[in-house]
């Protein structure tokens, strides 16, 4: 399936569950390929980048939090080639990204995903953010932060957009441009 056939798809089940609250969607959500043996389609420099510190930082300070991902075009890579460069479980750097993932890189919007639909769905809630570098503009980057979530915390999965927006900003300061986030910690 095509990429755009694929943000198609997206947009026709976004419309449908806002028609019909409630009504069960016999389509999936598209989702990209994350497994550790998904094909790459980039591969990292040998050395560790400032995307992948910035990841480690993250997960080693906030234990509210499941994983952390990062998703950009690699430099030399053609436009549409959005790619995980960074994350909480490295085997998957390299793997395309989901088009959710690329629409937060295009258009700077923030989403919330309860992950419904798959078996993560009341086990976590992602929030895909924009990145802003240090004049606090947005950078054709995702960053999807994934916090454990329970039933019994009493949360929605839209309390998790606050933190989350609290984390990215807190960012803003390490990253001058996009290129800043390839070059070595």
């Amino acid at each position: 399936m095509s990429r755009i056939n694929k943000f198609h798809l997206l947009a026709a089940v976004i419309a449908s569950a806002a028609i019909a609250p409630g009504y069960a969607i016999a389509q999936e959500i598209p989702r990209a390929a994350s497994t550790p043996q998904t094909a790459k389609n980039w591969v990292g420099p040998g050395k560790k980048i400032k995307a992948q510190a910035i990841v480690d930082k993250l997960i080693a300070t906030h234990p509210e939090i499941m994983s952390i991902t990062m998703h950009a075009v690699p430099a030399g890579q053609p436009a549409d080639a959005y790619t995980m460069i960074a994350g909480s479980f490295p085997d998957r750097i390299g793997n395309t990204s989901s088009p959710g993932d690329i629409i937060t890189a295009k258009k700077g919007v923030t989403q919330v995903e309860s992950k419904w639909g798959t078996p993560d769905y009341g086990k976590k809630v992602s929030i895909v953010l924009p990145i802003k570098n240090t004049k606090g503009d947005y950078i054709p980057v995702a960053m999807v932060i994934a916090f454990h979530h329970s039933a019994a915390s009493g949360k929605k999965d839209t309390d998790y957009m606050a933190p989350g927006l609290v984390i990215r900003d807190s960012l803003q300061a390490e990253i001058p441009s996009i290129e800043a986030l390839y070059a070595g910690s």
